[in-house]
């Protein structure tokens, strides 16, 4: 176990004790400031903006005060390293004093949940949402993308709207609502009719019209262009009559977009139909009938047999003929499409089932009788019970009340006053959280119930969503944004240098740090298995790209033990995936591991550089771990510089062993690696695995952990208020010796943010 974390479980048992006292030590606290603080943090020296000398009034700011003092010098960089020495018991007495004062008044601030800007579904959550309640995968690739706040998609302020976007909503909309209501009915299947007269000729001068007959007189061809909805059986009938002559009949050959379907003898004179069942599939597609045995006999002493040609009427498209069964996911439509009544009673019972649905919430019966109105219209005008409904569904799906979270609802009470959540919110905030998704009716009816209210209901509902498939949204979704694997998709290593890079290897990298993250929530693990673990996940491209074994006949992804010259590979640092995301096209890049680490894992993110201070001075002079080691050490000689790149190179070099793209490597042009980095407190990192054990010990890295889940979840940063409440409950968490991603997702849905808001003054 590191000092920190030594120092940090002696602190905190102490200041179990200390709190009973419902007082601080003012002396050892105003005695420690005096000597090791006020120089540089009070009068006219207010370093960092921070004045110790002044009084602050207000409880939430001088609690926040407490917090980023005791972090300082629990990590050892206040007071500085050429400041007087702190001895251990004062440095150990002064921080029991203020944990102590904490953990005492954390709980006494004042409620303030903080007010949340409306946020409009994110992509992804678009995609879920509408996949979950109706079984549609309808992609977004095409939309705009997200912006980000913060590092997520899911922050009101950062989300923008546009014409593009309504754009994209609306085609996106219709897709979505012909695929739900297509009309298909397998006891009366669509026919499409095509006179041959509207029908294309293809041939030359040996084909030609009589009347509304289309006749082929040599080898020729008349084709359709048509839509299927979807894949599917489908009947395929002419009505045809051949000109008979030789010694076989006309034959027809139908063809799909150049495929041949089948070849039909026509030999009669008199017009027939002819049917082909077969299965085809949906999108658009062009089909051909084609005279494929053309015959002429001058001489032939029957003059009615001289010539073969092929005379067609008309082609129908029937179907599809088979049935689909309707997706789970949209059981719920299919009472109400099947209601007793007319097409308008029937629009009446979807448009009730449908807007609570899609909405979120209950529906008003302004909404329904609206939603009604647009259905009957549709009917009055001619159109089919399917086109209403459409036009029902795709308006809902464009409405702000599914696009965007409004947390609606009649809350009482004096503006400002804090209450707590409504159900329907508080289940939709729950399910977008953990889900990426709406609630399902489950949650819904719980949330109907009051049992969201309760702890005990909370909880209830945190553990089943936890286990429901649906929770590898916080994988795929939560944390490949705060890992930042979603840029591995813009990362183009120098294809000279690291050969064999492509589509492929990312994905797979990319899924290898989901799935650790999916097995430390499914097992129940300590969340900073995270960090240093024993196994991983590979596939037969990525088994091959480190140099592990997976079982023989494996498919897929599988979990392996990392043998013990591999035992680095445990957790995200050893992920090829963070050491691509971390680097230039051409080289690995210290700095930019360092400020990761600092931004991800320790919450700690650097501030911008000073003005002419963002490049190093001989850029191009970089061609190994060693000349760039020696260009940093120049560049920390600038004062401006030196205070941030201390520490974010130290722990950029612990991971220099891992090449552009994840790669181990022990030489590079410059000869042996060195990945030495010395700390502010003077701890020296000799590689990756001190790098681990460094933040493993360090409760930075479950603070943040928090933190991330809270902006995800709430969609706006977390304010001083809500850091201390998080950070004195992961205290809590790690002094139980253990914290678990559903510890940490139970500490942001029980938090005052999450479940409360502030009553809005009348507009």
């Amino acid at each position: 176990m590191s000092r920190v974390a030594v120092l940090l479980s002696s602190v905190l048992l102490s200041a179990a004790a200390a709190a009973a006292q419902q007082s601080i030590d003012d002396a050892r606290v105003t005695g420690f400031v005096r000597s090791h603080c006020v120089e540089c943090h009070g009068g006219d020296a207010t370093k960092g903006d921070l004045d110790l000398t002044r009084d602050e009034a207000d409880p939430v700011a001088r609690a926040w005060r407490w917090s980023r003092m005791l972090d300082r010098v629990l990590a050892g960089e206040m007071p500085p390293a050429d400041a007087e020495p702190v001895s251990p018991p004062a440095r150990q007495q002064f921080v029991a004093s203020l944990a102590a004062a904490l953990r005492r008044e954390v709980p006494r601030l004042p409620p303030d949940p903080g007010r949340v800007t409306v946020r409009r579904l994110s992509r992804t959550q678009w995609e879920h949402t509408v996949r979950d309640l109706f079984g549609v995968a309808v992609s977004t690739a095409g939309f705009p993308a997200d912006d980000l706040g913060y590092g997520f998609d899911t922050i009101g302020d950062a989300l923008t709207f546009s014409t593009l976007h309504l754009e994209q909503y609306l085609a996106a909309a219709r897709a979505v609502a012909d695929a739900v209501f297509d009309g298909e009915d397998p006891a009366r299947p669509t026919v499409r009719r095509f006179e041959a007269e509207s029908m294309q000729l293809v041939a030359g001068p040996g084909a030609g019209m009589t009347g509304e007959v289309a006749n082929l007189y040599t080898r020729a061809t008349l084709e359709q262009s048509l839509r299927l909805p979807r894949d599917g059986v489908y009947v395929l009938r002419v009505l045809a009559a051949a000109d008979q002559a030789g010694d076989e009949p006309a034959q027809m050959l139908l063809q799909l977009d150049g495929r041949d379907l089948a070849t039909i003898e026509v030999g009669e004179r008199t017009m027939q139909s002819f049917e082909l069942r077969t299965p085809l599939p949906g999108g658009a597609h062009r089909l051909a009938l084609a005279f494929v045995n053309d015959y002429y006999d001058p001489k032939h002493e029957d003059p009615k047999r001289r010539d073969r040609n092929l005379r067609i009427d008309w082609l129908e498209v029937v179907g599809p003929t088979d049935a689909v069964e309707v997706p789970a996911a949209r059981q719920w439509l299919q009472a109400p499409l099947h209601a007793r009544g007319d097409d308008a009673a029937r629009v009446r019972a979807v448009v009730r089932a449908l807007l609570p649905r899609v909405y979120r919430r209950p529906a008003t019966d302004a909404e329904i009788a609206r939603s009604h109105r647009l259905g009957d219209a549709v009917l009055r005008g001619g159109g089919t019970l399917a086109e209403a409904l459409r036009a029902v569904l795709q308006a809902a799906l464009t409405s702000p009340h599914f696009l965007f979270r409004l947390e609606t609802g009649a809350v009482e009470g004096v503006p400002g006053r804090v209450v707590p959540l409504g159900g329907a919110a508080l289940a939709s905030r729950l399910s977008y959280f953990l889900w990426g998704s709406g609630p399902d009716e489950a949650l819904t009816e719980r949330a109907r119930q009051g049992a969201l209210a309760t702890a005990e209901g909370l909880t209830a509902a945190v553990d089943r969503l936890l286990a429901d498939a649906r929770a590898e949204s916080l994988a795929t979704d939560f944390a490949s944004q705060w890992l930042e694997l979603r840029n591995l998709a813009d990362r183009t290593p120098d294809p000279a240098r690291f050969p064999g890079f492509d589509d492929e290897l990312r994905a797979s990298l990319r899924r290898e740090t989901e799935l650790l993250f999916l097995a430390v929530l499914r097992e129940g693990r300590d969340v900073r298995d995270l960090l240093d673990c024993d196994f991983t996940h590979v596939d037969a491209r990525l088994a091959a790209f480190y140099g592990l074994e997976r079982p023989a006949g494996a498919e897929g992804f599988v979990r392996v033990a990392l043998p013990p010259e591999q035992r680095e590979r445990g957790g995200v640092l050893g992920h090829a995936s963070v050491h691509v995301v971390t680097s230039n096209p051409t080289r690995t890049s210290p700095v930019k591991r360092g400020k990761w680490v600092l931004e991800n894992l320790l919450g700690q993110p650097p501030p911008p550089p000073p003005p002419g201070n963002d490049t190093l001075a001989n850029e191009a002079a970089i061609d190994s771990s060693r000349s760039f080691r020696e260009q940093l050490a120049q560049h920390r000689e600038r004062p401006a510089c030196a205070v941030c790149h201390v520490r974010m190179d130290a722990l950029g070099f612990a991971l220099e062993r891992y090449d552009a793209i994840g790669r181990h490597r022990e030489h590079d042009a410059g000869g042996a690696i060195d990945c030495r980095g010395e700390l502010p407190d003077g701890r020296v990192l000799a590689g990756l695995a001190d790098l681990k054990a460094a933040l493993r010990g360090d409760p930075a890295f479950v603070r943040t952990l928090a933190r991330k889940l809270f902006v995800y979840a709430v969609g706006r940063d977390a304010r001083p208020g809500d850091r201390l409440r998080l950070d004195l409950g992961v205290d809590e968490l790690l002094l139980q010796g253990k914290a678990t991603l559903r510890d940490l997702v139970l500490l942001v849905v029980r938090d005052e943010a999450f479940t409360q808001r502030v009553v809005e003054p009348p507009r």
